[in-house]
């Protein structure tokens, strides 16, 4: 009775230890150049928190964008809640957001 108990505990221990574990994402070019130009550590960012820092720096969400539209399509359906779908996902948003002056075809009327 008491080995079955024993075993039964690290059993339990060892699913409740495994099971806590996250897959560690592959290294992504977007994000090691988004952390090599000052936001920090991005792997528990939220996307808010991206787009925030993304506004300050507006020519590199430009061509963090770029980037991201080259490789989305061939990424799986998970991809948006990674690292880098993270990061994407703010560049994109951050350079929606109309910061560009209009441009007008100067008449005076």
């Amino acid at each position: 009775m008491k080995r079955e108990f024993v075993a039964a505990a690290i059993l339990a221990l060892s699913t409740v230890y495994l099971g806590g574990c996250k897959k560690a994402e592959p290294p992504s070019p977007i994000v090691q150049k988004v952390e090599a130009a000052g936001s920090g550590d991005l792997s528990q960012s939220s996307t808010k928190s991206i787009s925030d820092w993304f506004n300050k720096h507006q020519a590199l969400a430009k061509e963090v964008k770029n980037d991201c539209l080259a490789v989305r399509d061939s990424k799986p359906a998970t991809w948006r809640d990674s690292t880098e779908g993270r990061v994407c996902t703010a560049a994109v948003s951050s350079t929606m957001m109309g910061n560009e002056p209009i441009k007008t075809d100067d008449k005076k009327y």
